[in-house]
Formats: C-alpha cells, structure tokens, sequence
C-alpha cells in the first residue's frame, strides 16, 4: 500500500471480496481500492474501487447501503439486479449505473465476466439523475467505443504507479457525458419515428414514398429505414400499408361507399391492388369483409331488441 498527497493511497487487493461480496469470485478477479485526496474528494469525481471479476453462478452482494455509484459493463454472461422493488437482468454489452446508497441486491446468472467502478464526487449525482430518470436506474448497450475505450484508459490509470486522479477524473466524465448524449441521440431518433408516424397519419390517402415521408424528419431514406424498423419492428411501408387496411376496414364497416372509392381514399393506387393487399392482411377480400361485418352488426341489433 502507498502513501501520497497525505490522505491518498491506493493499493491491489488480493482479497476478491474485499470486505464486501459474498464469494463467487474466481481467482483471475483484479480489484483496486483507492482512497482519494482531499483535493479530489472536494472537487473531482474519483473512483474508489475498481475491478474486473470473473465469476460463477454463486457470486451474489446484498446491501443496505454503500456510499458510492457503481458503473459496470457485462463481458460476458449476464447479471440479476434487484433494485427499487424492481428485479431486471443485464446482459453482455449492456452497462449498468447504480445507486448504491439505496438497498440493493445482485448477482451472477451463470458465469460471468464484468468490469466495474465504485465511483462518486464531483458532479456524479447530477449526471445519476439525468442518465437514471424516473426508472431510478439507467442500462442499455454500449454502442460507443468512446465508452469502452475510457474505461480501459481507467484501468491502465489504477495500475499506474502514479495514479492519476485528474486524468481518472476526466475519463468518468467522459463515460459519463458519452451516455447521457447517447441517451439524447436516442430520444431525438424515437421523436423522428413519431413525428413520421404523425405524418404518415395525416397524409396517408395521398401517394407517399418512403423518400417523401424521411424528407419530413429530414433523414436519408436508408437512415429512415433502419431507424425506423429499430423503433417499430417493421418497415415504413409495412406501418403506412397496415394503416391503410385499417383505415379502409373503418369505411367498410361504417360506411356505404364503394369498394372503389375505399381503395382511392386509403390511398391504394388501384383497386386491384387494394383488394389483393386487402385479402394479404385480413384473410378475405373487402366484400367478404363488409358482409360479415355487417351480418355481425345485424345480429347484435337482434340481440338488443330481444332485452
């Protein structure tokens, strides 16, 4: 152990549980405890203990309390969280931030591998409240290597003999700012998917292009595509045509107009081709449909005037 600055030392501990897990730790485990200054207590965020576990299907932490934020990304396996009466998994590529002043349970599904920072000081409650919202808790895949890459400029830092609590201090507000602005990407990207949507709402007996609809949201047609199957699970043209069929099902139960004049005003380009997409979607051509539709509403008429 190593003294610096008079109130810092940092060390590698060998007991992989630290005083604070219960086992399940396999010796390959690294952890590394530092004690900051009293500069970095009053003005940095700082990372008390930093690790990389592997570990089996034993492995579990229950806590009451522990006075820092943990921020940890899956390797390999999965992890069980359970957290503001709330029980959630965590799986490979996936990070999780936590409040750990709150009680808290979890552990390994299986085996696991995960890289780990007990962190707290400077503006980390802020950016917690930001990134964990009203859920109390924020995860999601690490889509950016900025992320990965300043978590392994942290480990090569709390191996350092100098360790650096400036330069550790800049890399979490790195991690830190990367996920709040990947959390920012994502919303605007869902508010694009809607804002289509909206329009697709408005315009859809008209001739629409999916060019047209991105042109809207001011996106690349391919962009558009791939953002907006990410969001729905279908394709543009597959949401505008269901919308059409369910449209035109609405006319053909509660209106009298023609076959015809449904296919032109649900935005169908001919009524052969209404029909067909009509007989893909619903099992039957639209005649079908409105017969039974309205034998259907016949016979509930009957019904009522029979109590």
């Amino acid at each position: 152990m190593r003294s610096y600055e008079g109130t810092a030392f940092s060390a590698e501990l060998n007991d992989k549980n630290g005083g604070l897990e219960n086992g399940g730790v396999l010796p390959s485990s690294k952890m590394f405890l530092h004690l900051p200054s009293e500069f970095a207590r009053s003005a940095l965020l700082y990372a008390a203990y930093v690790g990389h576990y592997f570990c089996d299907q034993t492995y579990v932490v229950r806590r009451n309390q522990f006075d820092y934020f943990l921020l940890a990304v899956i390797d390999s396996g999965g992890m069980f969280f359970e957290y503001n009466q709330k029980r959630f998994e965590v799986h490979a590529g996936e990070v999780i931030l936590l409040d750990c002043r709150q009680p808290h349970v979890y552990g390994a599904i299986g085996s696991v591998s995960f890289r780990y920072i007990y962190f707290r000081g400077g503006s980390s409650e802020i950016y917690y409240k930001l990134l964990a919202g009203e859920k109390g808790y924020f995860k999601q895949p690490v889509r950016s290597i900025e992320i990965q890459s300043a978590i392994q400029s942290i480990f090569a830092l709390v191996t350092d003999k100098t360790y650096n609590e400036h330069r550790i201090s800049a890399q979490l507000y790195r991690i830190l700012a990367e996920l709040a602005g990947e959390e920012k990407q994502e919303s605007i990207q869902n508010t694009a998917v809607l804002h289509a949507i909206a329009y697709m709402e408005r315009h859809f007996p008209e001739r629409l292009s999916i060019e047209k609809i991105a042109d809207q949201v001011n996106l690349s047609e391919y962009y558009f595509s791939r953002l907006f199957r990410k969001c729905t699970s279908v394709s543009p043209h597959a949401y505008l045509v269901n919308l059409r069929i369910t449209m035109a099902r609405q006319l053909l139960t509660v209106s009298q107009k023609s076959v015809e004049r449904i296919a032109e005003e649900c935005g169908f380009h001919s009524t052969t081709n209404f029909i067909r997409s009509f007989r893909e979607h619903v099992g039957c051509t639209p005649k079908q449909f409105r017969r039974a539709a309205m034998a259907e509403l016949s016979k509930i008429n009957e019904n009522e005037k029979r109590k």
